[in-house]
C-alpha cells in the first residue's frame, strides 16, 4: 500500500512528493503541540501583583494563589476579617478599602456610635430601605466565572432571571422611572441616610455601592447612627492610599457616585441608553440585572457614549445582560472600557461585535480583542477561542491586562494572533 501511494505521489508530484510529507507532518505536530494542554497553576502571589498589594498596614495576601486558567484567585487577611478576591483588579479595590474598613472599626467604637451599633440588630429603617439604598447584593449560587466568555458562542445566549426590583409598570401604567421618582419623594427621610453613607464614602474614598460585605455592613451602621443621631462623622484617615478611588477607573465616574443620589444616577444611566436608541427591553434587562454594581452600570454606560459612533453597541448591552456575577459584570464593563479607551487613544473602530465576548475591528482592519485577565494558560477552552472561526482575520491581536504561559503565548501567535501583554488601555 505504502509503496502504490508513493508511485501516485511519483507521478502526481515527480519532484516535490517529499516537500510536501514534510508539510503534512509539521501540521500534525503543530496540531498535537496545540493538543498538549495545561493544568491552571498555584501560583506566587508576588507573580501577579505588586508588592504593595500583598502586604500592608493591616492586611496581608495568602503567598498560595490559585489560578483557573485565566483569573487568579486572591485571599486577603485583614484586621477586620478575611476577603476574597477574583482578579487583579478586584484585589486593588478591596486593598484600597482596607483603610476605611480600618478607620470605620475604631469609629465604631467611639460614643454614640458604640452604643448604636451594639443595640441596631432590628435596624427598620435599613430594613424598610434596603432595596432603595443598597442594591449591590451578591450574586450566589450561579456559575460566576469568566471563563464562560471564552467557550462555545452559544453560552452567551442563556438567559439570565430578571433581578426581584421594581416591576415595569405600576398600576395606571407607571413607568419604573416614575415610580422611582415617586418613592425617591415620598421617602426623603430614607435619602437623607442614603446621602449620609454616599458622603461618608466620598471621605473614605471608598465606593458607595462597594460589594464588599465587611465594608458595606460598617457603611450602613455608621451612616444610619450618624443620620438617626444627627451628627456627624469624622474620620483621622491621613494617610492616602494610591488607586484607593479605584472604583472603576474613571475619576467622572467616581465623582458621579458619590454626589449624585442613587434614584437620579439610575434615571441618568437609562436616558443615556435611550438616547443611544438601545431597545426598551434591552434597556430594562441591563437596569435591572443585580450583577452589575451601580458604580460599574454607570461606568458602562458611560464607556458606551465614548463608542456611540461605532456600529454594534446594543449588541454590547445585550451581551452584558447575560451576566450572572459581579465578576462576568465586570468583566465585560472592563472589556468596553478598554476598547473605548483603544478607539480614543490607538485607532479608531469601525465596528464592535458582542459574540461571546467583546471585540472590535479598528480602521485598519486589525480584530481587537480585550481581556481582562491575570494568568492564560493553554486549555481547551483557551484553545477554542484561538481557533475560533468569527475571529479568524489577517491582523488580530489581544490586548491582556495580564499576561499568559510561555506555551500559550507560543501557540496563539503560532495561530497568527499578535500578544500584548499587561497592557494599561
Amino acid at each position: 500500500m505504502l509503496q502504490g501511494s508513493r508511485q501516485i505521489l511519483d507521478r502526481c508530484f515527480p519532484a516535490g512528493w517529499a516537500v510536501i510529507l514534510l508539510l503534512l507532518t509539521l501540521q500534525d505536530s503543530a496540531f498535537a503541540q496545540q493538543r498538549n494542554f495545561e493544568s491552571p497553576p498555584i501560583l506566587k502571589a508576588e507573580r501577579l501583583a505588586p508588592a504593595t498589594l500583598l502586604n500592608g498596614n493591616g492586611f496581608h495576601v495568602d503567598d498560595d494563589v490559585p489560578t483557573d486558567g485565566l483569573t487568579a484567585n486572591f485571599t486577603i487577611h485583614t484586621d477586620v476579617g478575611t476577603l476574597q478576591a477574583h482578579g487583579l483588579e478586584m484585589l486593588k479595590i478591596r486593598v484600597a478599602e482596607v483603610p476605611a474598613m480600618i478607620e470605620l472599626q475604631n469609629t465604631s467604637k467611639a460614643g454614640v456610635f458604640a452604643k448604636s451599633v451594639a443595640t441596631n440588630a432590628a435596624r427598620p429603617v435599613v430594613a424598610a430601605g434596603q432595596m432603595i439604598l443598597n442594591p449591590v447584593e451578591t450574586v450566589k449560587g450561579l456559575p460566576g466565572g469568566v471563563s464562560r466568555f471564552f467557550g462555545r458562542v452559544g453560552l452567551a445566549g442563556q438567559k439570565i432571571a430578571e433581578a426581584a426590583t421594581e416591576p415595569e409598570e405600576a398600576s395606571g401604567g407607571e413607568k419604573t422611572v416614575e415610580v422611582g421618582k415617586r418613592v425617591g419623594q415620598t421617602t426623603r427621610d430614607v435619602f437623607g441616610y442614603e446621602q449620609e453613607r454616599r458622603e461618608l464614602a466620598k471621605r473614605l474614598q471608598v465606593d458607595p455601592y462597594t460589594t464588599n460585605p465587611i465594608l458595606t455592613e460598617q457603611l450602613d451602621d455608621i451612616a444610619l447612627t450618624a443620620f438617626r443621631a444627627h451628627v456627624g462623622v469624622t474620620t483621622t484617615m491621613s494617610v492616602f492610599i494610591p488607586g484607593s478611588i479605584a472604583i472603576t477607573g474613571t475619576r467622572i465616574v467616581s465623582t458621579w457616585v458619590w454626589d449624585t443620589p442613587r434614584a437620579d444616577l439610575i434615571v441618568m444611566n437609562q436616558n443615556k441608553l435611550e438616547e443611544l436608541s438601545i431597545p426598551d427591553a434591552t434597556i430594562k434587562n441591563f437596569m435591572r440585572n443585580p450583577a452589575y454594581p451601580l458604580s460599574v452600570q454607570t461606568a458602562f454606560v458611560e464607556d458606551l457614549t465614548h463608542v456611540r459612533d461605532v456600529a454594534g453597541v446594543t449588541q454590547v448591552v445585550e451581551l452584558a445582560n447575560t451576566a450572572q456575577s459581579e465578576d462576568q459584570a465586570r468583566f465585560l464593563a472592563d472589556a468596553l472600557d478598554m476598547l473605548a479607551n483603544y478607539h480614543r487613544t490607538q485607532t479608531p473602530l469601525t465596528s464592535i461585535v458582542a459574540k461571546g465576548t467583546i471585540f472590535g475591528r479598528d480602521r485598519a482592519g486589525v480584530l481587537i480583542v480585550p481581556v481582562e485577565v491575570d494568568y492564560v494558560v493553554w486549555t481547551t477552552r483557551a484553545a477554542y477561542f484561538a481557533n475560533r472561526p468569527d475571529l479568524a482575520a489577517q491582523k488580530r491581536a489581544i490586548w491582556l491586562s495580564g499576561k499568559m504561559s510561555p506555551l500559550a503565548k507560543k501557540n496563539f501567535e503560532s495561530l497568527g494572533w499578535r500578544i500584548n501583554e499587561n497592557t494599561q488601555l
